[in-house]
């Protein structure tokens, strides 16, 4: 009996053994790894992992990438639990085996000194497992038997396996320690929840903006998870948790990519002017020249130059790609005189100067027309040993080619390759261009040759520019054999070719031959634009075939090509000189519902078709009509309509308008009294003119130099009416003293000025 008895515990004992393998064996297979648990027996992996947790593993066919925590062994007696880290994944095409570098979270070097005696990588034979979830301080009972062995033999107990992580992160929320206690059970959640869930963080939206600030704060050691954290919220995320997420990731370059993207996405979504955003930026000292550099890019230069004044104040210097790029956002939006000042400001508050800075200036001088200041920007360059490169010589050539100074031009192109800077295409097209521009065109074929020589290849640009070239000088023939040698080149003329030989046969009158250059396009599949278009209606309508211009108007729209100013211009000026002025009043209409305001020639024309019919009627009905479709007259109107008035001779009715105007209760400007009173001075009527110079004094309107060479362009054959019109202004202190300077050049130079 007593036998039986020990036989049947001995079978019971052998079932729970054999229970126990097959769970094992089972969870082997399913799991794929040799050891489905393990238990974390130190602290290099705080503050994920604690000692005491259980770690489940599994090793399935994904492969394994970075961030992953692995458990791996080598021959050792304790496998080891570490992360991949990121920088050292390598990838081999051969055999796609993957090479892994590992690291604990808490250790402050990876764990090459771990490895075997010469190796540096990991690869996947030595992977137990990857980590998939976790069973906190379940482990202890295994330190306590690995710390005190005797233990081991005394305790022979199956255990159960509760893994539950579901709401782990609210209850650590709900539950939260004081700080900083309530932080680090945060953090330790965070990370857990990231193995296991890692989209369970929405629960972290309950607490406040301040507390998710100070996780991501702790969590600064390992920027990937708080960056996979961060990204789990639903957006929109707080403005301080981004902002301490910009801080966390500010001192890692890979991270740099998305710590921008980030500040771009907060300088959109909130205004500089918050109370938080700048002050908290200026802190770090990456943030700032980011923040600028991206306004600057973004076409906001004013924001950006809000952020470089705050910079100033708090002396933050901006680094250099910043202040080019601040520079340049300036220049294109034609602020020269601001990026003058900041220029200046930045040499005093010192930022590293160097090439691009400087580049960053000379585009500016480009703009600005101003070559003496790109000169003292080059003395300064040389006096502090910055080299000059390619980008600086060609924005010098071009500024001096604008400026029509071709002899300084040249001298740069010199001192280029005389410092080992090779002149490229663009070189000699800026130098081409400035000579085609001076009619200089056999020296610009010179250049041709010596750039051939140079082994530089032209580019459309080049024969482009000389075939506009020659046809300005009046050379089509020179002009058509160049484009010849461009075909031959293999480069197939462009439209801005053919728009420039188009011109040249539209002003000669080849009409013809425009045509046939016309079909050569359509054959060749080059779609006309808007100076084609353009082109051809003003030939058109200069000889009074508006059916034609009509006709291109047509295929302009049809194209898809929008109606710009020029081809309202001229059709309006064709109209009026086919004496179609019911047409040319519906183009001017036309043009003002495109958006377009009429300037004083395109009224001029209208004024002077209907006067030359003698309906003064018509002239003062135009205020009515534009009124009535839509367009009420402004001043512009009313001063075109006057001044021309005027010039014609039809001075009552000029009057007649100016009263309405004034009656509709618009104020007219110096322009349109001082050509009134010119008007009644030569039409001999000196009273009404001292009125209306009364009038001026009165409401204290002045003559400026603009006003001053407007009246003597315009009334250039009357001389004396100008002489009396100066001298009663002047009697009436209505001559600024800038135009007493413009008097005194016009004397000196002329043997007889308008004074």
């Amino acid at each position: 009996m007593q036998i039986r008895h020990a036989l049947v515990h001995l079978i019971t004992l052998g079932m729970v053994i054999s229970s126990a393998l097959m769970i094992w064996k089972g969870l082997i297979i399913m799991t794929g790894s040799e050891s489905p648990l393990v238990v974390v027996l130190s602290e290099s992996m705080e503050l994920g992992f604690e000692r005491g947790d259980i770690l489940f593993l599994q090793m399935s066919k994904h492969p394994i990438r970075t961030g992953d925590i692995v458990v791996f062994n080598d021959g050792r007696e304790i496998p080891i639990v570490h992360r991949v880290i990121v920088e050292v994944v390598h990838e081999r095409r051969d055999n796609a085996q993957v090479d892994f570098l590992t690291k604990g979270d808490n250790n402050p070097m990876d764990d090459r000194i771990l490895y075997t005696h010469g190796q540096l990588w990991l690869q996947q034979h030595h992977i137990m497992g990857r980590a998939i979830g976790y069973l906190p301080k379940a482990g202890w009972v295994t330190l306590v038997m690995t710390e005190k062995p005797v233990i081991k033999y005394c305790n022979v107990e199956g255990f159960c396996i509760f893994f539950r992580p579901d709401g782990w992160v609210q209850n650590a929320i709900q539950n939260l320690a004081p700080p900083p206690a309530g932080v680090e059970a945060v953090c330790a959640a965070v990370i857990k929840s990231t193995l296991t869930q890692p989209h369970n963080h929405h629960h972290l939206l309950a607490a406040s903006p301040s507390l998710l600030a100070a996780v991501l704060h702790r969590l600064s050691p390992l920027p990937s998870t708080a960056l996979a954290f961060f990204r789990s919220l639903p957006p929109p995320h707080p403005l301080d948790a981004s902002l301490a997420l910009l801080r966390l990731l500010a001192p890692h370059p890979r991270h740099h990519p998305t710590a921008r993207s980030l500040l771009r996405d907060l300088s959109l979504r909130h205004p500089l002017s918050s109370p938080l955003l700048l002050p908290s930026l200026l802190a770090d000292p990456h943030l700032p020249s980011w923040l600028l550099l991206l306004l600057s890019q973004s076409a906001r230069p004013h924001d950006a130059l809000r952020v470089f004044d705050h910079m100033r104040a708090r002396e933050v210097v901006p680094d250099a790609h910043a202040s080019s790029a601040l520079l340049t956002a300036l220049a294109k939006s034609r602020m020269t005189a601001t990026a003058r000042k900041v220029f200046d400001q930045m040499t005093r508050a010192g930022v590293a100067m160097n090439t691009h800075v400087y580049n960053a200036m000379l585009h500016v001088c480009l703009k600005a027309g101003d070559a003496a200041l790109a000169e003292s920007l080059m003395t300064r360059m040389d006096a502090a040993g910055v080299p000059l490169d390619r980008f600086s010589f060609n924005t010098v050539i071009a500024l001096y080619c604008r400026k029509g100074m071709q002899y300084e031009a040249m001298c740069v192109r010199e001192r280029m390759e005389n410092q080992g800077v090779k002149a490229d295409v663009v070189t000699w097209n800026s130098l081409i261009h400035g000579l085609c521009k001076e009619r200089r065109v056999k020296e610009a074929s010179q250049l041709l040759r010596e750039m051939a020589m140079a082994g530089v290849a032209p580019d459309h640009v080049t024969y482009t520019t000389l075939v506009d070239g020659y046809c300005r000088a009046g050379d089509l023939e020179e002009a058509v054999k160049l484009r010849g040698e461009m075909e031959a080149m293999g480069m197939l003329p462009g439209v801005a070719t053919y728009n420039a030989i188009l011109r040249k046969l539209c002003e000669d009158g080849k009409m013809k031959e425009v045509n046939v250059l016309l079909n050569e396009m359509d054959e060749r599949k080059v779609q006309a634009d808007h100076v084609t278009c353009n082109t051809l209606i003003n030939a058109y309508c200069k000889r009074g075939d508006m059916t034609s211009a009509l006709k291109v108007k047509r295929r302009m729209m049809e194209s898809g090509l929008q109606l710009d100013q020029f081809t309202y211009k001229a059709l309006v000026h064709g109209f009026c000189k086919a004496k179609e002025l019911d047409e040319a009043k519906e183009a001017l209409f036309e043009m003002m519902g495109a958006g377009f305001s009429p300037n004083y020639s395109v009224l001029s024309w209208i004024v002077d078709g209907l006067c030359n019919k003698n309906n003064a009627v018509a002239v003062l009905a135009i205020p009515d009509e534009l009124m009535k479709r839509g367009f009420p007259p402004d001043k512009a109107v009313y001063r075109s309509l006057i001044r021309r008035l005027c010039k014609k001779g039809f001075i009552d009715l000029a009057g007649n308008v100016f009263n309405e105007m004034q009656g509709k209760g618009l104020e007219a400007d110096c322009l349109v009294y001082a050509t009134l009173a010119c008007a009644y001075l030569t039409a001999g009527k000196p009273v009404a003119a001292l009125d209306i110079l009364n009038e001026m004094a009165k409401k204290q309107l002045y003559i400026t130099p603009q006003i001053y060479n407007c009246m003597c362009t315009s009334y250039a054959d009357e001389k004396g009416s100008l002489n009396m019109l100066w001298v009663h202004a002047i009697e009436r202190g209505l001559i600024t003293k800038s135009v007493y300077k413009v008097m005194h050049q016009a004397r000196m130079k002329s043997s007889n000025p308008a004074v």
